[in-house]
């Protein structure tokens, strides 16, 4: 799968990842490297240059097959899903779900699992830029420093890598 940056030149690049600003409260984004919102997740802190890491199943399981190196993730020691998404939780300050609603299977999981951690969970449309600023104030309110990023894969919702990458740029850069 193609960064939507590598279509960048270089130099278009390089200054796209400098526009990109967290919140001040975000240091780390945390992400299970599935296809789709996970992996713009990651996508996009590694071209801005933001720490990020997190947790995959054992192999480096993905439905596009193994997750490739460049991806800073450590193996569970189980190749379940569940694993990596109730660690990924667990090692985070709260959880941003990029989805339109009514969540559904992974995705709905991490959401238990975030109530169930009594961590801070937000839902957010990714389509349109209408849950941008309310994420902001969401990440700064309730302090998070770590986020671990979640959502659909591409298979179940094409076109979320895009949508996104697209949301996430517009978060870091308008806070």
């Amino acid at each position: 799968m193609m960064l939507v940056f590598e279509i960048l030149p270089s130099s278009a690049r390089h200054k796209a990842a400098q526009e990109l600003i967290l919140p001040t409260t975000v240091e780390k984004i945390v992400s299970g490297g599935q296809t789709g919102v996970d992996r713009a997740a990651l996508d996009m802190a590694i071209v801005a240059g933001i720490a990020c890491g997190g947790w995959c199943p054992l192999g480096r399981k993905a439905e596009d097959g193994p997750l490739p190196l460049h991806y800073p993730l450590t193996e569970t020691e189980s190749g379940d899903y569940v694993v990596r998404t109730e660690w990924n939780v667990r090692d985070s300050d709260g959880t941003l779900i990029l989805a339109g609603r009514p969540l559904t299977g992974g995705t709905a999981l991490t959401e238990r699992l975030a109530k169930r951690q009594q961590r801070p969970c937000r839902v957010a449309f990714p389509y349109s830029d209408r849950d941008v600023a309310s994420v902001a104030e969401w990440l700064a309110t309730n302090r998070i420093r770590t986020v671990n990023i979640a959502g659909p894969r591409e298979s179940q919702q094409p076109g979320i890598y895009a949508a996104a990458v697209a949301f996430l740029g517009q978060l870091f850069s308008d806070t």
